[in-house]
């Protein structure tokens, strides 16, 4: 990581508001309005530091995330809502709900 004495007068600038907003946990969109700075050169700042190697890169987030099944965990009932051709609309929920299906499928 370069040392801060090594980067331009600019870049050292720009590197005291990151940190800035960064202490101050604000969205860059957020700490630029109430800065008066242009949020693009901010992210350009941001962007050039991190490719000399003097901003942290973000932690890559995961891909893929575990789920495991809840064990006695009742599923939410399934809803089932069917509009016949003569106008009558049939609502259910839960084991009904297939054979309310194999049903309206016989319908002519």
């Amino acid at each position: 990581m370069p040392k801060p004495s090594s980067l331009t007068p600019r870049l050292r600038f720009w590197a005291a508001h990151l940190h800035a907003c960064t202490e101050r946990k604000q969205t860059l969109s957020a700490y630029a309005a109430e800065h008066g700075l242009a949020v693009g050169a901010l992210y350009e700042a941001k962007s050039r530091l991190k490719r000399l190697g003097a901003w942290p890169a973000a932690a890559p987030r995961p891909r893929f995330v575990q789920v495991a099944e809840i064990v006695g965990a009742q599923p939410a009932p399934v809803r089932c809502r069917v509009r016949l051709p003569n106008g009558v609309v049939v609502d259910t929920a839960g084991a009904e709900v297939d054979a309310v299906l194999a049903a309206a499928v016989r319908l002519p």
